[in-house]
């Protein structure tokens, strides 16, 4: 049993990395707010919010995480822009009862809160699956999203994972769900990341529910992410890991400059979770794409 779980950790390190505290400039005057809003098919989602700003940033984490995981940026952002950190569908304290999970549901989510809160210039920051959730999303609001800024995702649209190797990556989870998950989460980051981190990132990650983890890795094994740049239609900026773990994946710009305007900007000794592994530095180099975006003054 540990063999052939030691075998998939391969397998799941690179699936997830296709998809998968300092602040700056002061706090925003408003106070976090914790609300909920109903999905299409009646799901709560639950999300914070703080801040303030004509722009808003949209924090979706990636699978298997919660809102938690952008505690370094709420605060860091709020003074000039409002924030938004989600608990995607069927994570954290989200709704679970979903008959199908699929990428495509979690954009409609998303498309609901930004509509839910009156929201109407959105930057999607999505952390690896968020990374395509906001891609879908974008395409569901072209007059709202300006742009979709990845983090540690989207790194090459034109790989396709073998279908050999998804069917024993699902097998792996389908025989032990928290352990497998262990050794993934392992996988991902450093040799010497900090053991509190990766302790507080695989509780997190081993307590979400399986049949809604096993149901969106299925869906985004399927995906065509040429087809989601291609149809986003905005401007798609990633701020992604310089391949230093065992499972890292290189960002393939060239590969990518043909299905969207995009660009990345690199972040040396990180693994899959830059902005908890090294938030100062990450937040920096938000600050600085988000520059790009900014309204012009007259």
């Amino acid at each position: 049993m540990i063999t052939r779980l030691a075998k998939s950790v391969s397998l799941i390190s690179c699936l997830l990395l296709l998809f998968v505290p300092c602040a700056v400039n002061g706090q925003g005057d408003a106070k976090p707010a914790k609300a909920a809003v109903r999905a299409d098919d009646g799901l709560s989602i639950v999300y914070d919010v703080r801040g303030k700003g004509d722009t808003a940033l949209v924090f979706l984490h990636g699978w298997c995480g919660d809102r938690t995981w952008w505690k370094h940026q709420l605060d860091a952002f709020a003074g000039d822009y409002r924030v938004v950190a989600v608990d995607q569908a069927g994570h954290g304290e989200s709704g679970k009862d979903r008959k199908m999970w699929s990428v495509a549901g979690l954009a409609g989510d998303v498309q609901t809160l930004i509509t839910e809160l009156g929201l109407k210039r959105v930057m999607l920051v999505g952390h690896s699956m968020g990374g395509p959730v906001s891609l879908a999303a974008a395409k569901r609001m072209p007059d709202t999203v300006l742009a979709v800024i990845g983090v540690d995702t989207l790194h090459n649209a034109e790989y396709q994972f073998p279908e050999e190797q998804m069917k024993k990556f699902l097998e792996a989870f389908q025989t032990d769900f928290k352990g497998t998950m262990r050794m993934g989460i392992r996988g991902m980051l450093p040799e010497k990341v900090d053991p509190e981190l990766l302790t507080w990132l695989t509780t997190r990650a081993e307590g979400q529910d399986p049949k809604m983890a096993l149901g969106l890795m299925q869906d985004m094994s399927r995906l065509d992410a040429k087809v989601l740049l291609k149809e986003a239609k905005v401007p798609v900026r990633c701020i992604n890991a310089a391949p230093m773990t065992k499972f890292a994946i290189p960002t393939a710009l060239e590969v990518n400059q043909k299905y969207a305007n995009f660009r990345a900007v690199i972040m040396e000794g990180v693994g899959h979770f830059p902005m908890l592994e090294q938030p100062a530095e990450f937040n920096r180099k938000l600050r600085d794409v988000l520059k790009e975006f900014a309204p012009k003054r007259n």
